[in-house]
């Protein structure tokens, strides 16, 4: 059996795995916010500022992803809840919900 990522991501920085694991946990919940909050001159978060956030190389991939992503997957407003739910029940997913209390929508916001 193959590396998990947070594996291969310890290996290729040197760090140990719970660090590894932290600073991506850390790392997507930020880009979760980020996005979320975003309002900015166009809305495009990911052309405004994701661009600024992160290092070349990081961005390259994040956008590699969503490229092949987007080729992939026909998602809809709820996919994401049906993964959760098929993967993990609510309680699974729950310890989490607190991190998102407080979020503004950037949609939302005048």
């Amino acid at each position: 059996m193959s590396d998990s990522m947070i594996e291969e991501s310890a290996k290729g920085t040197g760090v140990e795995k719970d660090i590894a694991d932290s600073i991506v946990s850390e790392f997507c919940l930020q880009l979760h916010k980020r996005l979320y909050e975003y309002r900015g001159l166009n809305g495009d978060y990911i052309g405004e500022e994701l661009c600024n956030d992160i290092s070349g190389q990081a961005f390259y991939h994040v956008l590699g992803f969503l490229d092949k992503f987007s080729e992939r997957y026909n998602w809809e407003e709820g996919s994401a809840t049906e993964y959760l739910l098929r993967l993990g029940s609510r309680g699974e997913w729950r310890p989490f919900e607190h991190q998102t209390t407080g979020w503004k929508s950037g949609q939302e916001q005048p």
